[in-house]
């Protein structure tokens, strides 16, 4: 029987080892190759992402799964941009472009992890025009190319099934390829000055006349979704009344409602509401003052607020009757509504069946109304 050499077994064990590591060495550089430089090396977080638009007044609202027609379901947030086609776009984080649209102009980034974002209606257009054949994707932007967080990866425009809306980015965050909602997440997602660029300073007091107004976040938010620019260099006039034809200008900017060719009302011409009016009548959110009346510069009362709210955001009526002081008003049903959804709680916090649907709004006030309507 053979005597067993400790050295020996010890110095094929070396051996052994030292043709495992190299082994493995090989192996590693066969496959290291097929990892395209630039890949996700930071564990993706949707927390850390930064906004996909560059520049420009840009407004959304939480329409994630929403019914869409044919019964579609919406897997995104919409990102408006006020009517402005090529903004320009870019990567929420790092990553590979994953896939491209063969028709133009879509595509998706993967991020590791099992996390993609797309990026949809991207803009197929020669400038100025709505031909489908200009632009496309941003210079270098193909399957397989590694992007920065960041980077420009092409720009906002309505191609696909977007060509008869208003100009926005389909905006989808998917982890598993499920998707799941971007909107809090966008909330949070700080602005970039330029793409690839540092990100912006928040402006923290955009009104010199709110400092003292409990509404002021509230119009701070405005501002910043586009919403309200003011009524005048660097004033809100958050108690002053607001109007008919200044409610209607919130709503249009809020779903970047197009003009249109109707004509409704003529008491709004040469009016600086006039396009608004006629939009958000067109859609079935305004309503005029008596016959082809608007009233634009009307203050607005709080149950025709309640009524354009519901109408805005498409808020879920009550089968409680929450009020008693709105018996007989034709916006009853809508000021239920409000206060079944928490967007009101009366006029009278000593009386809590108490709405005054009679009572003129402030801007101050209104600018709360409209943010919590749209779930900020």
């Amino acid at each position: 029987m053979p005597i067993k050499n400790p050295a020996g077994c010890a110095e094929g064990a070396r051996v052994g080892k030292q043709r495992l590591v190299l082994f493995i060495a090989i192996l590693m550089a066969m496959i290291l190759p097929l990892v395209p430089a630039g890949a996700q090396t930071v564990p993706f977080d949707p927390n850390q992402i930064v906004f996909p638009i560059v520049g420009g007044e840009i407004s959304f609202i939480d329409d994630f799964y929403q019914v869409r027609g044919a019964g579609r379901i919406h897997s995104a947030t919409d990102i408006m941009t006020n009517g402005v086609k090529g903004l320009p776009v870019v990567a929420a984080s790092e990553g590979v472009v994953s896939w491209i649209g063969s028709d133009c102009c879509y595509m998706s980034i993967d991020h590791g992890g099992g996390y993609e974002t797309w990026y949809i209606h991207l803009n197929n257009d020669t400038p100025g025009t709505d031909d489908g054949m200009g632009w496309g994707f941003a210079p270098g932007i193909q399957e397989g190319s590694p992007v920065a967080k960041g980077q420009l990866i092409g720009y906002v425009g309505d191609s696909g099934n977007a060509e008869a809306v208003a100009p926005h980015l389909h905006f989808e965050i998917r982890l598993g390829g499920v998707a799941i909602n971007p909107y809090p997440y966008l909330l949070n997602a700080p602005r970039l000055s330029a793409p690839g660029g540092p990100i912006l300073t928040p402006t923290a007091n955009s009104f010199v006349d709110d400092d003292d107004s409990p509404h002021e976040a509230d119009i701070e938010i405005l501002y910043a979704q586009g919403v309200t620019l003011g009524c005048g260099p660097s004033i809100y006039c958050p108690n002053e009344a607001m109007t008919r034809g200044q409610i209607a200008l919130f709503i249009a900017r809020q779903l970047a409602l197009p003009p249109v060719d109707v004509d409704y009302y003529d008491d709004d011409q040469g009016s600086q509401y006039e396009v608004a009016t006629n939009s958000v009548t067109a859609v079935g959110i305004g309503f005029g003052c008596g016959d082809r009346l608007f009233c634009p510069d009307q203050p607005l009362l709080r149950e025709e607020m309640a009524e354009l709210l519901v109408r805005t955001f498409s808020i879920a009526p009550s089968s409680t009757n929450w009020f008693d002081d709105d018996e007989g008003s034709a916006f009853e049903a809508a000021i239920n509504a409000l206060k079944e959804a928490n967007i009101t709680f009366g006029c009278d916090p000593a009386d809590e069946s108490a709405f005054c649907p009679q009572d003129p709004l402030t801007r101050g006030q209104m600018a709360s109304f409209f943010v919590r309507s749209m779930g900020l």
